[in-house]
């Protein structure tokens, strides 16, 4: 028997490369996965069976409707959801700078705000945050500034949800070929050295919750 064996996760953002991965790996180790998307259209055919609910994890209220329609409560939410823009402070507009904080940092505060009603005792949240949330880069000056947002949340309410039992993993994760710097919301990607893989990164993550780990740096992955 496996740790997740018959524990119920739900992956935020389970459409995207990374999301997918940890969704496919944890219905593999047995756990009763269930998904927030944000287009439903966007999840893989294989988790086509999935319990999934749709949501705008930047607006609390739409996440708090699609966990209220997944159950009640769980053992554990990670949330993989991300958007990313290149370009100095100076050419990012002034709406993708919005919409990077939506995203990353308010939605990591949505996730963390509901915690302590849908997670069980003795449960666990998990947010990636990345790599860019520890460090300066040129470039990604906005995209930084809203992770690193994302990682002061996740520092404070790991202190806020020990009364309630529920460990904090913050994930930051180095670079990871997960496609997402095609997608950006703005502007081209910089030079970048070849990211780990989302296999190898996925099951790091889920190798720290089952030991119990509350920080997850970059430094603590490995090709």
């Amino acid at each position: 028997m496996t740790y997740f064996q018959d524990k119920s996760v739900v992956v935020i953002g389970a459409s995207g490369v990374l999301g997918s991965e940890l969704t496919r790996i944890l219905l593999n180790q047995g756990a009763e996965v269930r998904t927030i998307v944000r287009n439903a259209t966007n999840i893989a055919p294989e988790f086509s069976n999935l319990k999934t609910a749709t949501a705008d994890i930047s607006n609390r209220d739409s996440l708090a409707k699609a966990f209220e329609e997944l159950g009640e409560t769980f053992d554990g939410v990670i949330n993989a959801a991300g958007v990313v823009a290149f370009g100095s402070l100076a050419e990012v507009p002034a709406e993708v700078v919005a919409q990077l904080f939506a995203t990353n940092a308010q939605g990591t505060v949505n996730t963390l705000s509901l915690a302590s009603s849908v997670i069980k005792e003795g449960g666990f949240v998990a947010s990636l945050t990345g790599v860019v949330a520890d460090v300066d880069v040129l470039g990604m000056s906005a995209y930084c500034a809203s992770k690193a947002a994302a990682k002061k949340a996740m520092s404070i309410a790991a202190r806020e949800l020990r009364s309630k039992k529920i460990t904090v993993l913050d994930i930051r994760a180095p670079h990871t070929e997960t496609g997402l710097v095609n997608r950006a919301l703005y502007g081209e990607a910089p030079k970048m050295p070849v990211g780990l893989s989302p296999e190898v990164v996925a099951n790091r993550i889920l190798q720290a919750l089952e030991s119990g780990e509350k920080d997850l740096p970059a430094e603590s992955f490995s090709a």
